[in-house]
């Protein structure tokens, strides 16, 4: 077993990979009252193109095959379900699915083992008949109808086909009603053969328990499965222009107050540092420059531009980083105006870089007093980077304000689209 020893906190991950492939990372801390476990598969709804295990050819998916997927495994063929069994003990149980991952999760004080193990045995034991996925379909037709009246999702989405050509950042994570019409069990088994091998899984344990205890019981039910070696899985690869698809769109939706989004497509090619240290510059700028406390908020407050201030979305996308300025306006071409002049000549004072260095810091500190937020990080950090990131407050504290104005000068905003969702107002 490796330490993982998270420098500048004094707080140790335990770290290790199993015969079978699966990494596993424990975190303890002794003064928990509570317990956080996740199980990831590194499928998420971006990977519909890719090499089968046992084959040599590339085949495509419908999309939103992660997110059935996700739906089918966490319900089981016979009770206990996952709901019912981890409220014996007084946990609670939840999934969820992203652009490159699949989660499955408990939390709850008390028969940590015993949760885990279940937790392993119903995502390694997949059913899927032609029934119940038939049975399924119309579930998740209901969810993306309700998601389609959402105003806030139908914002999301149109930002993201607005911006991208081939990244499959593009498409929506839960797919159309004809995507999943298309589904039947041989697509799920596929990606679920594919996908959910260990060697592509991790499970992460924060809590409080002892670590060598928690792990032989992992170990154990681990050798008494079978599975069979998994070679490399090889995605389809994508080229993106750096342009965006459509420079505006207007949409018409039955929403209180009308809504809009400004949003930048940067490519992450050529860069001279690391994506998550170019990524944390990119929030740095774009919050000093509009956040709550930015002369910007301030002044669109006084003009009667927004009355909450404007919702800065980063959203990692492998080839380019998308950024979105979004807020609910009546006077959207006015603030967009207003935003656009902002751009035009970005100026950041070395103090408000420090200052804003010393509030990650800080939050970084804290976030080790949370056990949901450390899961989540070492997931961010395994799924993105491909590493726990030990050394975060020195990445934190190595910013600094050349580097920043070189960020600065190089960034290309000339590549954006606009999304107004004109509402009743």
């Amino acid at each position: 077993m490796k330490e993982i020893k998270i420098e500048g906190i004094d707080e140790i991950i335990y770290y290790t990979k199993l015969e079978n492939g699966l990494d596993v990372y424990l975190y303890n801390k002794e003064n928990a009252n509570n317990n956080y476990v996740t199980f990831t598969t590194k499928f998420g709804s971006i990977y519909n193109e890719f090499v089968p295990i046992g084959k040599n050819k590339m085949t495509k998916v419908p999309h939103g095959v992660a997110h059935f997927l996700e739906h089918k495994v966490f319900a089981q063929p016979e009770d206990p379900q996952p709901e019912e069994f981890f409220a014996k003990s007084g946990a609670v149980c939840n999934a969820y699915t992203t652009f490159k991952n699949t989660t499955y999760l408990f939390s709850g004080p008390d028969n940590l083992k015993e949760n885990i193990n279940f937790l392993l045995d119903y995502v390694q034991n997949p059913y899927f008949t032609d029934e119940n996925v038939e049975s399924e379909k119309g579930i998740i037709t209901q969810e993306i109808h309700m998601c389609d009246d959402n105003p806030q999702d139908v914002l999301y989405e149109a930002i993201r086909t607005n911006a991208f050509y081939n990244n499959p950042f593009k498409d929506s994570v839960i797919g159309t009603v004809d995507d999943i019409n298309s589904i039947d069990k041989d697509v799920l088994f596929t990606c679920y053969n594919t996908f959910y091998h260990p060697e592509n899984m991790f499970l992460v344990v924060t809590g409080n328990f002892d670590v060598n205890d928690v792990l032989n019981s992992i170990i154990a039910n681990q050798r008494s499965k079978k599975f069979k070696k998994l070679d490399s899985i090889k995605i389809k690869e994508y080229r993106e222009k750096d342009e965006v698809v459509r420079k505006r769109e207007v949409l018409k939706k039955d929403t209180e107050i009308s809504k809009m989004a400004y949003n930048i497509k940067i490519s992450l090619n050529d860069l001279d540092i690391s994506k998550r240290k170019y990524n944390i510059y990119l929030f740095i700028i774009f919050a000093i420059l509009f956040d709550e406390s930015s002369l910007f908020d301030e002044e669109a407050k006084n003009e009667k531009l927004m009355t909450n201030s404007l919702y800065v979305n980063i959203l990692n996308c492998d080839t380019h980083t998308l950024i979105s300025l979004i807020n609910e306006t009546s006077s959207y071409d006015r603030l967009l105006e207003k935003i656009v002049k902002c751009l035009e000549n970005i100026s950041i004072s070395k103090e408000d870089l420090e200052r804003k260095k010393r509030v990650l810091i800080s939050n970084e500190i804290f976030s080790f007093e949370n056990l949901e937020i450390i899961n989540e990080m070492i997931i961010d950090n395994i799924i993105f980077d491909g590493h726990i990131e030990n050394d975060m407050i020195g990445l934190l504290k190595s910013l600094n304000y050349d580097e920043l104005n070189r960020v600065i000068s190089s960034l290309d905003l000339s590549n954006n689209c606009t999304v107004i969702m004109q509402g009743n107002d």
